[in-house]
């Protein structure tokens, strides 16, 4: 059960049943995260906006494909990787590499603000340098908060796989903030 409502599963059966109440109870809780998620891949506020619209207008229309032992939430951002990679490639766009890392506290001390804001460029420029894979699994792991078992549903793949690629993104990263 979530904090301050019913649980995803049980929206998600009364979504099934055609209540329109807890669609909208699922769009408050995930528009937010998938509107950050879509806007890193395609920086466009208004396009992440569309989509996200888009991707609930297909959890309305396709919610009895949804399998009740899955997660809705990696069910989610798999329908808005989809739809976001579908956009990208029709417009020819590539990817946008930089994370959405939280900007620091302006009060704070400037000298904190100036490290803060370099540490943030240098791990931006070095997630730059992964792969497309391994770029992926480090901003679902790490800033999205999925589990391994979630980010292989997203990516298709297996469990394993994704553990391996956070293992060795890692290493590169710790190799590349290191000099």
């Amino acid at each position: 059960m979530r904090e301050g409502g019913d649980s995803d599963a049980l929206l998600m059966q009364r979504v099934q049943g055609g209540d329109t109440a807890s669609l909208k109870l699922l769009y408050d809780r995930h528009s937010p995260g998938l509107s950050g998620f879509v806007e890193r891949m395609l920086g466009s506020p208004a396009e992440a906006a569309d989509i996200v619209h888009d991707i609930f207008v297909s959890l309305w229309d396709g919610s009895a494909q949804f399998r009740r032992d899955a997660s809705l939430r990696a069910w989610l951002y798999t329908i808005a990787r989809n739809k976001a990679i579908d956009r990208l490639r029709r417009s020819g766009r590539e990817v946008p590499r930089e994370p959405d890392v939280n900007l620091p506290d302006l009060a704070a001390d400037p000298e904190q603000v100036a490290q803060a804001t370099q540490q943030r460029e240098r791990v931006a420029a070095c997630l730059d340098k992964l792969s497309e894979s391994h770029r992926r699994a480090v901003l679902f792991s790490f800033y999205e908060e999925f589990t391994y078992r979630e980010i292989a549903d997203i990516e298709g793949t297996s469990e394993g796989t994704i553990k391996s690629r956070i293992f060795h993104a890692k290493q590169l990263l710790m190799h590349c903030l290191s000099r």
